[in-house]
C-alpha cells in the first residue's frame, strides 16, 4: 500500500467519523468558511493529519506528535508493526491496543532522534479546524486538521541519516555485550549502564530493546561479583586489590582499615590498588591478629579479614623476640650505710617464638631502688633456639641505691636490643616484668 493511499484512507476515515458526529453535534466556529479540498484529495509529497481534542492547544500537540509518528513509521524499518496497521487496530500480548496509542508512543521516541528535531506547525502547508459541541452534553471539542510537507526527496534523507544513526546505536550495543567480561573499573560499569538506558529508550523493536533492557540488568549485577583480595608483600605491607569475572578490577575509592593490634595503618591507593601499611609491634604472637578492610562500591559492602600471621609469606624465616617471666637480680655485696651495691648478676627470660635466632646486644633497666640505670652492653650473644631462653649478665661497677622508692610496684621497665636475622635490622623491645632482688 503507497504512503498517499494510506493519507488518502485516513483522511477518509476522519471525515467520515465528522459527518456521524454531526448527527448529533452542530459546528459552533470554524477557520474557513468552505473546507478545502485537500482534505478528500490524496496530495502527493504531503502527510495530512486529523486528529480530536477538547482545545487548540491539545489538537496542536497531538497533530505534532501524529506527524512524529508517521514520519518515524515511514523512516523506520524496526518498527514492530506494519504500516498497514496505522489505520487499524493492534493486538499485543492478546490485547488490543489502538493505532493511535501506538503512533503517540512512536511520537515520543521519535523525539530522540536528531534528525526529526523541529517538528513544528509552523512549517504546515495548511491547517483547518472545526469547533463542534454535542447536542446532548454540550461538551464542546474540536476537529484539527493538518496538511505538513514530507516530500520523496526528504523521505530519502532521513532514511539516510536514520540508517547510518542506526547502525551507530547496533554498534554501540554489540560494543557493550563484548565489554561485558572485561570491564575494569565501576566507572566502566556505570558508563555501560547509562548508554544501555539510552539505548532502550531510542529502540523502536521489542526485540533489540528487550537486549538492551536485558544487558543493562546484567551490568547493574556487575557490582555484586566484585571481589576483595589481598597479599602481605613485606613486613607491614599488605597489597590490596580487587578481581571481577576473573580479571583485575580498579577501583579508587580508599577502602576502610582497622586492627584488633595494629597501629599507623594507611592505604595508600597505587594504579587502582592499595599499598596497606601498619605498625604490629603491640601485636601478641600468642593472639588472633588481624586487619579488617571494608569498602563500599556503588551500595555494595566488600569486607575480608587477613590475618597477620600470613604476613611471614606463608612459611618464610619468621622473628619474634619476647621478654617474659620474672627478672632476677643479684648484687655481690651490699653497704647498707652508704647504699651502694657493687656487682649485679642479672637473669632474664627471652621467649623465642620465631624460627629464626637472634643475635642479644644490651639490656637497659630502670628500677625504682636505683639512681642510675642498669646497662648491660655489649652481649654479643646469639641464640639459635627456640622457646624460653634463660639470659645471664654481669654489670661490673658500684650502683647507689635511693633514699626511697620511686615506685612501690614489684615492676621493672626497661628494654633488650636485640639484632632481627630477617631484615638484618637492630631492633628495641620494650619490657615490663615483675622482678626479685637480694637487697631488699
Amino acid at each position: 500500500m503507497t504512503r498517499s493511499l494510506i493519507s488518502f484512507i485516513i483522511v477518509v476515515a476522519a471525515l467520515v467519523g465528522s459527518v456521524c458526529a454531526c448527527a448529533e453535534s452542530k459546528v459552533v466556529e470554524r477557520s474557513a468558511k468552505k473546507a478545502p479540498a485537500w482534505l478528500s484529495t490524496a496530495t502527493d509529497g504531503y502527510l495530512v493529519v486529523a486528529v480530536r481534542a477538547a482545545s487548540i492547544a491539545e489538537a496542536q500537540k497531538q497533530a505534532e506528535e501524529e506527524i512524529a509518528g508517521r514520519m518515524i513509521m515511514s523512516v523506520a524499518r524496526n518498527v514492530s508493526v506494519s504500516q498497514s496497521n496505522v489505520i487499524s487496530e493492534t493486538v499485543r500480548d492478546g490485547r488490543i491496543e489502538s493505532s493511535d496509542e501506538y503512533k503517540r508512543e512512536s511520537a515520543m521516541r521519535g523525539a530522540n532522534l536528531p534528525f526529526l528535531k523541529g517538528i513544528s506547525l509552523a512549517k504546515a502547508d495548511d491547517i483547518y479546524w472545526v469547533k463542534m459541541r454535542d447536542k446532548s452534553t454540550k461538551e464542546e471539542y474540536y476537529d484539527y486538521y493538518v496538511k505538513y510537507p514530507f516530500f520523496r526527496v526528504e523521505q530519502s534523507r532521513l532514511v539516510a541519516e536514520f540508517e547510518e544513526y542506526d547502525a551507530a546505536k547496533d554498534a554501540r550495543l554489540a560494543e557493550l555485550e563484548a565489554g561485558y567480561a572485561t570491564v575494569d573499573s565501576p566507572e566502566g560499569i556505570k558508563t555501560a549502564i547509562a548508554d544501555l538506558e539510552g539505548l532502550a529508550a531510542y529502540y523502536f523493536d521489542d526485540v533489540r530493546r528487550t537486549k538492551a533492557v536485558s544487558l543493562m540488568k546484567r551490568y547493574k549485577d556487575l557490582f555484586k561479583s566484585i571481589v576483595m583480595t589481598g597479599e602481605f608483600i613485606g613486613p607491614g605491607e599488605l597489597k590490596l586489590g580487587y578481581s571481577l569475572l576473573g580479571h583485575p578490577f580498579k577501583v579508587y575509592a580508599a577502602p576502610k582499615v582497622t586492627s584488633n593490634c595494629a597501629s599507623s595503618i594507611r592505604a595508600i591507593p597505587v594504579s587502582g590498588e592499595f599499598k596497606v601499611t601498619y605498625d604490629d609491634a603491640d601485636c601478641l604472637d600468642d593472639e588472633e591478629n588481624y586487619l579488617d578492610v571494608t569498602a563500599r562500591i556503588e551500595g555494595v559492602k566488600l569486607s575480608q579479614r587477613f590475618q597477620l600471621k600470613e604476613a611471614d609469606g606463608g612459611g618464610k624465616d619468621k622473628f619474634s623476640v619476647v621478654p617474659t617471666g620474672k627478672i632476677i637480680l643479684t648484687a655481690d655485696s651490699i653497704d647498707a650505710d652508704a647504699r651502694t651495691l657493687s656487682g649485679i648478676n642479672i637473669r632474664l627470660s627471652l621467649d623465642n617464638r620465631g624460627t629464626t635466632a637472634f643475635g642479644l646486644k644490651s639490656i637497659e633497666l630502670t628500677m625504682p631502688q636505683l639512681v642510675m640505670p642498669l646497662v648491660w652492653d655489649n652481649i654479643d650473644g646469639v641464640y639459635t633456639s627456640t622457646g624460653v631462653i634463660q639470659i645471664n649478665a654481669r654489670a661490673q661497677g658500684r650502683f647507689t641505691l635511693r633514699d626511697s622508692r620511686t615506685s612501690r610496684l614489684p615492676y621493672v621497665n626497661g628494654a633488650v636490643t636485640v639484632v632481627n636475622p630477617v631484615t638484618q635490622k637492630v631492633e628495641r623491645i620494650r619490657l615490663s616484668l615483675p622482678y626479685s632482688c637480694n637487697w631488699e
